[in-house]
């Protein structure tokens, strides 16, 4: 089940098969039993204790506000062999700079900006906030994720996400300047871009205020939670996915207050639950996806996966943990599963190897399951249940999300493709304004960076379809390269990716739909990511392209791309393997794209289609 993914450097052509999803090998509608267990080696890695005693303990702390925080056991590890992360988490645990939020915007203030605080608070510890410090790129300025569980949004909340880059809006357009501006990301949230810590206090404010939170969204904690776009909607839903991503995320965080029970993670944990026939929430890649199922009494719950994930060195899908879990008890498992975690994960170096699946690896499934069982009984009372028939479809034609489409109540759903997910104030206000003018006020993200507006009646939705369409650059209707475009940050801000993805996401996307025709209406996606932390999912990509430097033909160091293909999702999940190795941008992307989508995606010159239906 691995495809081995090293860093850019170590890329190399491979001939291994692609790596399938567990569920394409096997009929969803039968239980979601691993053949093969991983079996385990007994051995944590760090101690020789095992997995008998855990490695974190409660601390009381009087003097701060969340009143304890859990910490390593100084006495069980080898505390110089700790990851740097954990050496800072030691010295002061991330979810105590919640009460250092106006002393430290003062401190900004006073000196010139964040970039001249203590490093550590500014460039880790206000993480636990949601807060990314961009120094290499836009010192003293901070990209800020807010958690939109389910991906949902009223037109109010989004108008104040709106307000709070205005003011940092420099009126550039250019995806190579810096400036304010928001992007909807792959875990179906929003980020915003250019936030000032010497602001933080008003803006900490009216984001609270509007009913949205931030707090342990980044660095070792568990990340937005994703559910299905059309949740509540939908006329083909299986389960409306929206009140267990708002439980889940208002147990995690004490709702936006802060929980310090799962606020030391080793590192960071992304959770789904699926609702949708498409699999829209991508369960494949998340540390849980709950699986919507139902027990031979008919009644409804989750089969659960454990243990996906992408990242620089390893990419594996989830795993069935063969359990089940009827609806109202989706939390109880959740915690068990994240505080054996917490318990028992790695903490030294490599940091890559403190994700979850490999405390599977080394625990074994069935040691992992009975220890998360244990867990889920003392909380619960009930066994933990193997897995029951889900009600996902082994087969499923996935359906359009984009443009206007009937809802279950008959009213319609609009939705827009978003730029490689870039979003500035002014376009978000127009967004806005389509929903309270037409709408019923509701806006919804997808995993694909782009927006849906809700519950526009038959009698306006030709109103606001023009009204979407003078959006400049959104379509309702995109060609096909740009509609499949996913793209991260970037170096625009981000100080580890090697090239602009966004920039080149939206210029290749432009040259191939200007170049080319595509008769036979297939769709492909194309993610770009800038570094091999692969936060735009480049091995989901049917195209991927990861940011490397290489050679030109004249032996100069540019800017290039690693090729990835076949890479899938849904009921066709797969994880793509390398094409091509640093390919120079300039000199050579065009020409291999280019072959790429004739080959495989019909595509036809312009000026040729016509032709080739012999109509000349």
């Amino acid at each position: 089940l691995l495809a081995t993914v090293g860093m850019a450097s170590a890329f190399v052509p491979t001939t291994l098969p692609l790596q399938r999803s567990p569920r394409v090998a096997r009929s969803i509608g039968l239980r979601m039993v691993a053949a093969k267990p991983k079996p385990g080696t007994g051995n944590n890695g760090m101690n020789d204790d095992g997995f008998v005693e855990p490695l974190v303990q409660r601390v009381e702390l009087p003097d701060v506000s969340h009143g304890f925080e859990y910490q390593i056991k100084t006495d069980k590890l080898n505390m110089k062999k700790l990851n740097a992360f954990e050496k800072v988490k030691i010295a002061k645990g991330g979810m105590r700079i919640i009460d250092d939020i106006e002393k430290l915007a003062a401190e900004a203030k006073e000196k010139g900006g964040a970039e001249f605080l203590d490093q550590d608070d500014i460039n880790i510890r206000l993480k636990w906030l949601g807060l990314f410090h961009r120094a290499k790129y836009a010192p003293g300025t901070f990209m800020w994720r807010l958690r939109v569980h389910n991906g949902q949004l009223s037109s109010e909340q989004w108008r104040m996400m709106a307000d709070q880059i205005r003011e940092y809006d420099t009126g550039s357009r250019d995806l190579w300047d810096q400036m304010g501006c928001a992007d909807v990301t792959t875990r179906q949230n929003i980020q915003l871009r250019g936030i000032r810590l010497e602001n933080l206090p008003r803006h900490w404010k009216a984001v609270a205020d509007s009913g949205v939170i931030s707090v342990q969204s980044g660095m070792d904690n568990v990340r937005n939670l994703v559910g299905n776009p059309l949740a509540g909607i939908d006329p083909e839903e299986i389960i409306d996915t929206r009140p267990y991503c708002e439980e889940f995320t208002k147990k995690l965080t004490n709702a936006g207050k802060g929980n310090p029970e799962f606020a030391n993670l080793p590192r960071k944990f992304n959770v789904c639950y699926v609702g949708s026939k498409e699999m829209f929430e991508h369960p494949d890649i998340n540390d849980i996806a709950y699986m919507p199922a139902k027990d031979k009494d008919g009644n409804m719950g989750w089969n659960i996966e454990v243990g996906g994930l992408l990242m620089s060195t390893r990419c594996e899908f989830a795993l069935p943990l063969d359990a089940f879990v009827p609806l109202d008890k989706h939390w109880e498992l959740g915690a068990a599963i994240m505080t054996t975690f917490r318990d028992f994960g790695f903490r030294y170096n490599p940091r890559t190897k403190c994700r979850l699946m490999f405390l599977i690896d080394n625990m074994g499934m069935d040691a992992f399951r009975a220890e998360v069982a244990k867990r889920y009984k003392d909380a619960t009372g009930l066994d933990l249940a193997p897995a029951e028939t889900g009600l996902v479809p082994k087969e499923w034609t996935r359906r359009e999300l984009l443009g206007a489409h009937k809802q279950s109540d008959g009213k319609n759903w609009i939705g827009m493709v978003v730029p490689a997910g870039r979003m500035y104030a002014d376009e978000m206000d127009q967004i806005a304004n389509v929903a309270d003018t037409y709408g019923d006020g509701r806006i919804r993200l997808t995993v694909e960076g782009n927006v849906l507006v809700l519950g526009v009646p038959d009698d306006k939705l030709d109103a606001a379809l023009k009204d979407c369409e003078a959006i400049e650059r959104f379509e309702l209707a995109p060609r096909p390269a740009m509609k499949g475009t996913v793209a991260c940050a970037g170096n625009q801000f981000c100080g580890q990716s090697k090239i602009n993805t966004k920039g080149y996401a939206v210029k290749y996307a432009q040259m191939l739909d200007e170049k080319f025709d595509f008769p036979n209406g297939k769709d492909f996606r194309m993610h770009w990511t800038g570094c091999p932390n692969t936060c735009g999912q480049i091995q989901l990509g049917d195209i991927g392209l990861l940011g490397v430097t290489c050679k030109d033909s004249e032996g100069n160091v540019v800017e290039g791309v690693d090729i990835y293909l076949g890479g899938g999702i849904g009921q066709t999940a797969s994880i793509g393997t390398l094409y091509k190795a640093k390919v120079p941008i300039d000199e050579g992307l065009e020409a291999a794209l280019s072959e790429i989508v004739v080959d495989k995606y019909g595509a036809v010159p312009k000026g040729q289609r016509k032709k080739l239906f012999g109509i000349f």
